[in-house]
């Protein structure tokens, strides 16, 4: 049977498998006939190895054979990427492992662990760099621990199987040292699992002529050897500029690729904000503080615009949108607000809400627990006369301000913010690079964010120490 499997997996694949491809379908064909409900398959790799061609060949497979499969991202924007690429439905994790209801969520309430999935099943988790652990998850969330509670889902479902998929030199959860969900030592140790792994380490032929994929692979070996960081610059999906060039260069990427297609990744929120306003007024000439076409990145996740009864297809931090209509402007609770229809990239459909304008233009991430706090205060004083605080509080929760998206400019995002996503034109911020310091962190930064380009890649303002013209 294993044989058989591996024979039919290598059938599928749309290349020649590699060396280390066909050593994973071993290990996978091994792990696949383990009765034990205890058996985790961990398959990480490198940009370029062919992670998802071969996630996509077993899937392939094992769906001709009549087992259900389930594929999971973490983001909403991660699941739609590996749909597309595994050509079959992708959901976010939390999508299949929580549930709740209007009503909870209206009292107050959280969502739960499902108890179980369908029995039989393989579940497929893309991008697990990004899962974390404990205070990964809103409070709002099962354990409030992400990785926990996936595996407790999958473990607790009869004769499930887990795979997770992902890339270990891309940047760690927010707050954490590692990426947990790849960590072999950590899964045996904490959870007592036995692990079958395998890791792709041969970049597939067809792009070994890739810039974007050579920076990569060198950044990649920069984590082992700690040598200086010399990033190529001659290939043709690769370019090196300064800030006199910047506006012109991100007009032309946008003229051939579209808004949506480029992004700019930045090392802070600060420098975000900067190229956001840089790009509106002098690339496409807005005065307007919010015009329609206008792109925007949610930046706390919001459940009142959901749809689902079980609220878990709530607009997520990090869900990108554009604005295809505005309405009319509010002033109230010492807040700005405007009604709009939104698109919803990640998911292809519209939706009408109520932005919170005084974000787009901060600082900071989101709102401050200060800014928040002191905003439900103002609210909440519009329901003083209500007898009941129960009833207070469920007035307030139902107020559409305070339901509002808050949301800020796109066309520039944190590291962080893009990971889990791809565009075709990528221009990275070198801008702090200089003032850092040359350790892992510094690495798995850069390496995250150039992986975030499929075509063409632009370093910003980079120190001529760090490009090698060799």
């Amino acid at each position: 049977m294993a044989h058989s499997l591996s024979e039919q997996i290598v059938g599928n694949m749309p290349f020649t498998p590699t060396v280390s491809q066909l050593s994973a379908i071993d290990i996978f064909t091994h792990f696949l006939a383990d009765p034990s409900p205890y058996s985790v398959f961990v398959l990480s790799g490198y940009a370029g190895t062919g992670k998802t061609s071969l996630v996509s060949s077993i899937v392939q497979t094992l769906s001709i054979s009549g087992i259900a499969i389930c594929l999971m991202a973490p983001t909403g924007r991660a699941a739609k990427i590996l749909s597309t690429r595994a050509k079959r439905d992708a959901y976010t994790i939390h999508r299949i492992i929580y549930k709740s209801s209007a009503a909870m969520l209206e009292e107050g309430g959280s969502f739960s662990l499902v108890k179980e999935g369908r029995s039989g099943s393989l579940y497929v988790v893309d991008e697990a760099s990004m899962i974390g652990q404990e205070g990964s998850n809103s409070g709002l969330f099962g354990s409030g621990d992400l990785l926990t509670d996936l595996l407790a889902y999958v473990i607790g479902t009869d004769t499930a199987k887990l795979i997770l998929v992902g890339d270990t030199a891309q940047l760690p959860p927010v707050g954490s040292n590692i990426s947990p969900a790849l960590d072999t030592n950590l899964l045996t140790d904490r959870y007592g699992l036995h692990i079958y792994s395998a890791s792709l380490t041969d970049v597939i032929r067809q792009k070994q002529e890739s810039g974007i994929l050579a920076n990569a692979t060198l950044l990649r070996d920069l984590l082992d050897n700690g040598e200086q960081i010399l990033l190529h610059n001659c290939y043709a999906d690769t370019h090196f500029i300064g800030g006199a060039e910047l506006i012109e260069s991100i007009d032309s990427a946008y003229r051939r690729y579209g808004r949506e297609d480029v992004l700019v990744v930045c090392y802070s929120n600060k420098r975000a904000l900067a190229y956001n306003l840089g790009i509106r007024a002098q690339v496409l000439d807005l005065e307007e503080e919010l015009v329609r076409g206008d792109r925007l990145v949610v930046v706390r996740n919001n459940y009142a615009y959901a749809q689902n009864r079980d609220k878990t297809d709530f607009l997520a931090n990090g869900e990108i949108v554009e604005i295809r209509r505005l309405g009319k402007y509010h002033e109230l609770y010492e807040k700005r607000f405007v009604e709009a229809d939104i698109y919803l990239e990640d998911r292809d459909s519209e939706l009408t809400v109520m932005l919170l304008l005084d974000t787009l233009a901060t600082e900071s991430a989101h709102m401050t627990q200060g800014e928040r706090e002191a905003f439900y205060q103002n609210v909440l004083a519009d329901y003083q006369e209500e007898a009941s605080v129960v009833k207070c509080r469920e007035l307030v929760r139902k107020n559409p301000y305070w339901q509002a998206l808050e949301v800020k400019y796109a066309y520039a995002l944190t590291c962080h913010k893009a990971q889990g996503g791809q565009w075709p034109c990528i221009f990275i911020d070198m801008g702090l690079v200089s003032l850092m310091e040359r350790d892992n962190s510094l690495l798995r930064w850069l390496y995250t964010a150039l992986t975030r380009a499929t075509q063409e890649v632009f370093f910003v303002n980079t120190p001529e120490s760090m490009i090698s013209h060799s």
